[in-house]
Parts: structure tokens; sequence; C-alpha cells
């Protein structure tokens, strides 16, 4: 694995699945990460299993369909964080379609 640059990733639909392990290996690769998800207890689960495995990360309950609230969100990783460079796009929702 290359070394790389340590950086701030904002990962949404964060607490679990594909969003959850995605978390999990930026964090392992020595980013910083904000977990966002719906239910902001849900995604700390992962943020703290993050930090228990040594690494930095922060829980954000966010709804992503809500713009202020997404800013509202980001500023919080910025204070808390660092300003993010990585987004992974994650959140979404499954419907049946029939």
């Amino acid at each position: 694995m290359t070394p790389t640059t340590p950086r701030v990733a904002i990962v949404t639909g964060g607490a679990r699945g594909i969003g959850a392990a995605t978390a999990h290996r930026l964090a392992a690769d020595g980013h910083a990460v904000a977990v966002l998800d719906l239910l902001e207890e849900q995604a700390e689960t992962t943020a703290e299993e993050i930090r228990s495995a040594g690494g930095s990360a922060l829980a954000v309950g966010v709804d992503v369909a809500d713009e202020p609230a997404v800013e509202k969100a980001t500023q919080r990783v910025v204070q808390e964080l660092g300003s993010p460079t990585i987004l992974v796009n994650n959140a979404g929702i499954l419907r049946d379609i029939r």
C-alpha cells in the first residue's frame, strides 16, 4: 500500500453497509472520517469502532436532502476535523419499484 497524506473525509450513509466499510477503509489509510447518517446514534457506532481501532472519526446526524442541515453538518466537520477533501456520497434510499 502506498502511503498517503492524511486528509479529512466525509462519508454519507456511513452508519452501515458499504458506507461503514468505506469509512473504516479510509480511517485505516490514515484519514480522519466524518461518518454522516440520518440517525447520529447509528453513525456513532461506526465512528466509535474507528476510534477504538486508533483512527479519528466524528459521527454527524444529518438528512442529506436538507441543504441547510448539510451546510451545518459540514461546518461541524470543518470545526472538529478540518476541511474535508474527500467526499463519498453513499447516502440513498431503496424503493421497491414494481
